[in-house]
């Protein structure tokens, strides 16, 4: 991620609440496994759909059978197998049946992730395991998420790294801590960044005063208020030429020059030329983009398989994307072809085979036909 835009962990409860919009049926209390019937065949954790009625949250199956009753305050998608719910103002863990795998006893808490979960303990956190042990004693100021076996965390105003047992691998010593990724971590000394491996030692030297993470095996780096990008020896392998840039998604990278956007390759070779004035990353092989405040979709190519006609769109997910006419949304193939017509007052990309929408003051959820597979009250 960029690094303007860093504190994604002070930010994930308002992000992932973007994905629990919707409702669910029937009543039940806290605690206990709570499947809807015994009668449903066994689904992936994560293809559970999160919905909400009546003042609680709950979870449906791809087919739209409620698999847990609502009865959370607040509910997540299931990451890793596991959800994080809070109930009284406690969070704890379900499994796919709806049963408490770490009862409700924590402040905050984030999604598990490669077996590993962040948790407030008073003012302080602590990494536990999908069993509910913990790791390690330390109690930290702040934590990221383990990468390449180690976690940046914060200890009296400066940031090491620990491994899965807890044990501290990098001594505290830097402002700024983040991911591993190509075998770098990429740090903050001062108002500079550079890049450790991951026995603490220098491999790129903090001297750039903005930088990113790597990504695609190439880091974006600021030069004299131009972006470049760097490899994982340092090298500057394509030379700082734009105004601004992000990481390469899908070996695609957005560069933007004198106000106008296009990607790159890995080699820093023009592939879609600057015409467009927002584009967005490449996700499942298309990227979002707009002029004059019009939207659609180009390929990697930079042909437009979607013409920029829509007021908005969203990603596509299935083979389909939401897309937004003058007032309602549908969904357009990778042909550009509207395959499900624009009626809804709102829609979101498609998930695990269903997605999330809004119409007739009812929200529900569509598989990739349109039909409405479930919702919070009929639909007339």
């Amino acid at each position: 991620m960029d690094i303007r835009n860093r504190n994604c962990f002070g930010r994930i409860a308002a992000v992932v609440m973007v994905l629990l919009m919707f409702a669910g049926c029937s009543d039940g209390s806290p605690g206990g496994g709570d499947s809807a019937s015994s009668s449903l065949r066994p689904v992936a954790a994560e293809s559970l759909q999160v919905i909400y009625q009546d003042g609680a949250f709950g979870y449906i199956t791809p087919r739209g059978e409620v698999a847990i009753r609502p009865k959370f305050d607040i509910a997540y998608i299931f990451r890793d197998g596991l959800a994080p719910v809070r109930v009284d103002e406690k969070w704890g863990y379900i499994d796919s049946t709806g049963s408490y795998v770490i009862e409700p006893q924590y402040s905050q808490v984030t999604p598990f992730k490669k077996g590993f979960a962040r948790v407030h303990v008073g003012d302080k956190q602590m990494y536990i395991r999908k069993d509910g042990s913990q790791v390690g004693e330390l109690l930290v100021d702040f934590g990221y998420h383990f990468s390449e076996g180690q976690a940046f965390v914060k200890m009296n105003g400066k940031y090491g790294t620990i491994d899965t047992t807890g044990s501290i691998v990098i001594e505290p010593q830097y402002d700024q801590g983040y991911f591993f990724s190509y075998g770098l971590g990429l740090v903050r000394v001062g108002d500079r960044y550079g890049y450790i491996n991951r026995e603490g030692e220098n491999v790129v030297e903090p001297v750039y005063t903005e930088a990113d993470n790597f990504w695609g095996s190439r880091a974006k780096v600021l030069v004299d208020g131009k972006w470049g990008f760097i490899d994982t020896t340092g090298t500057m392998v394509i030379e700082p030429r734009f105004d601004d840039a992000w990481s390469f998604i899908e070996k695609r990278a957005r560069v933007k020059r004198d106000g106008k956007w296009g990607y790159i390759d890995t080699t820093g070779t023009l592939v879609i030329a600057y015409r467009y004035d927002v584009a967005e990353n490449f996700s499942g092989g298309y990227a979002r983009v707009s002029n004059r405040g019009k939207w659609g979709f180009v390929d990697k190519d930079g042909q437009e398989v979607v013409p920029l006609v829509y007021t908005d769109v969203k990603p596509f997910s299935n083979g389909l994307a939401p897309v937004k006419t003058a007032l309602r949304w549908g969904y357009v193939d990778t042909t550009g072809t509207m395959v499900i017509e624009p009626r809804f007052v709102q829609a979101e990309s498609f998930h695990k085979g269903l997605a999330k929408v809004s119409l007739k003051g009812a929200q529900a959820y569509i598989d990739p036909s349109g039909r409405i597979v479930w919702s919070e009250k009929p639909i007339q």
